[in-house]
């Protein structure tokens, strides 16, 4: 593979064959669950911010609907089952970590109870004045939001 300037950005191209690689950019869902004043969080597992606490939140899979995906990543961390209302915000990073684009959704419980699992190390709802070390700008954004609603 060699490096070659194409649509003025530096993209890889195959020399035996000429096809050009175009980086994908990665997609993300996450949930705002409100009861009683109170937003769903988990504390992250892994880095980037671990320890942290943030939405849950997670990668979308080949072959599923966003709104599948936040419905999965919600059951997995937490182990509650969620229907999904509404789009809630959209975030774009540029800076070429993690996911590029983030997808916000506002859900509310249908069933189960709050258990923290897969990449979750613990999971609980916070009021919007006491809200733990939060990882990321879309949930700090979100609480923002939410406190003045």
């Amino acid at each position: 593979m060699a490096t070659v300037l194409f649509q003025n950005k530096p993209r890889r191209k195959c020399e035996a064959c000429g096809f050009i690689h175009f980086v994908e950019p990665k997609i993300a869902v996450g949930a705002m669950l409100v009861e009683a004043d109170r937003l769903l969080l988990v504390q992250r597992v892994y880095n980037p911010e671990k320890g942290k606490w943030c939405l849950p939140a997670g990668y979308l899979d080949a072959g599923e609907t966003p709104e599948q995906a936040v419905k999965r990543e919600v059951h997995e961390e937490t182990g509650l089952t969620v229907n999904v209302d509404a789009l809630e915000a959209v975030y774009a990073d540029t800076s070429g970590v993690g996911a590029a684009v983030t997808l916000i959704y506002r859900v509310t419980q249908l069933s189960g109870k709050v258990i923290a699992a897969d990449d979750a190390a613990d999971a609980g709802f916070f009021g919007f004045d006491d809200m733990p070390e939060l990882a990321f700008d879309s949930t700090r954004d979100i609480t923002l939001r939410l406190k003045k609603v």
